[in-house]
């Protein structure tokens, strides 16, 4: 998933302050999608390098200026046309370090490697009950999507689970 979709259909909603997309993003996505400056601010320049926002400089409370970001008719049209888009791309990768790692595990020690494989299992394992108490938690009231990708988030890390167990036994 793309941030700049995200940002776009915040914008959409009603423009807002750098510091309000952040909040904005992390109540709707919260630990399932973290997003830091970083990543915004630079997004938010190419897209309004694109035409596709709009920045305006005003004054805020406290005597600092503060950017106000908004959806332009394009971008708005943009947006739109993405979020009808039935081919929308998932991502389902590979391309972190502890994958890359096993490509070399002929070169690790196998207790070294078996200590390193628990670990990621332990981590794993604890991901998966934060996203089950996170579901468990879930009135009435949250969001049909944020229990969908909740869900999700559960089912893949379960899945995850499932494969590092397979891993341990092969080795």
């Amino acid at each position: 998933m793309s941030l700049k979709y995200a940002i776009l259909g915040l914008l959409d909603q009603q423009p807002h302050y750098g510091y309000e997309i952040k909040q904005k993003f992390q109540q709707m996505m919260g630990d399932l999608w973290p997003v830091s400056y970083g990543q915004l601010y630079p997004t938010l320049r190419k897209l309004a390098e694109k035409k596709l926002v709009t920045m305006k400089t005003v004054q805020g409370k406290k005597a600092v200026e503060k950017n106000v970001y908004s959806i332009t008719s394009e971008g708005s049209n943009y947006f739109r046309e993405w979020l009808n888009h039935a081919n929308k791309k998932d991502q389902q990768s590979i391309k972190d370090e502890f994958s890359l790692s096993l490509f070399f595990l002929d070169r690790m020690e196998k207790e070294k490697l078996r200590e390193i494989i628990l670990k990621k299992a332990k981590e794993i394992e604890k991901r998966l009950k934060s996203y089950e108490e996170l579901y468990e938690s879930f009135g009435s009231a949250t969001p049909v999507y944020k229990k969908a990708l909740t869900r999700k988030m559960i089912l893949q890390t379960a899945a995850e689970k499932q494969w590092l167990n397979e891993v341990v036994q092969h080795i």
